[in-house]
């Protein structure tokens, strides 16, 4: 028996076509997590990760996730700690800040 590729149905979201890049808003969040990142940055908040869940309702290993794809994308940086990795500050980047620019216009 040969295998067929799975199809996808019209109405699929699983990738978002709203954003520059879709692995980011649909698959982990990213944009959740810039806006969370946001807020609480204008109330002078130190955010880290352990903090994601609870503000942006992801599961831990998606906000993780997500805030490495953030990275790569040089949009977050993470401030190491070593003994703590889910404790790690994080701080916008100036490629967040254009992305959250860009949301905040569409």
């Amino acid at each position: 028996m040969t295998p067929t590729p799975h199809r996808r149905r019209a109405d699929d979201k699983s990738v978002s076509n709203e954003t520059d890049n879709p692995g980011l808003q649909g698959a982990h969040g990213g944009d959740t997590v810039l806006l969370a990142m946001q807020r609480a940055e204008t109330l002078g908040v130190t955010i880290t990760i352990w903090d994601l869940p609870q503000v942006t309702e992801l599961p831990l290993h998606a906000a993780f996730a997500a805030v490495r794809a953030l990275e790569a994308e040089r949009m977050v940086v993470i401030g190491d700690n070593p003994s703590d990795p889910f404790g790690a500050t994080l701080e916008l980047a100036a490629q967040g800040l254009k992305r959250l620019n860009k949301l905040k216009a569409a």
